[in-house]
């Protein structure tokens, strides 16, 4: 329903455009949580953010494990912040390689 004649490409690029920034998030992710005092408002932003663009093409995976980083987050819980960004390295990836070959 996104797409029609006119850019049949759309879903693709849309798509795309989700897995390139999603790994550009996921790398600061690690990199916030590496430091020795974690700005954990700054790593709910990049969290927020990959769960709005997850939740616009329907990712629900990975909007869900974005859920459970917020909680976290709000937690100040570096283990638990940790644990769930593998989590959320998995399911984010498992959405891409459906789309990119």
């Amino acid at each position: 329903m996104l797409q029609d004649e006119s850019n049949p490409d759309f879903v693709a690029k849309v798509v795309m455009l989700l897995c390139e920034e999603g790994e550009h998030i996921i790398g600061e992710l690690a990199k916030q949580l590496d430091q020795p005092c974690v700005d954990y408002g700054k790593v709910d932003t990049f969290v927020d953010q990959l769960r709005g663009n997850s939740a616009c093409v329907g990712a629900q995976r990975v909007k869900n494990t974005c859920i459970q980083f917020h909680v976290c987050c709000q937690e100040k819980s570096k283990v638990g912040c940790l644990k769930t960004l593998d989590s959320l390295r998995n399911d984010f990836y498992d959405l891409c390689s459906m789309f990119i070959p």
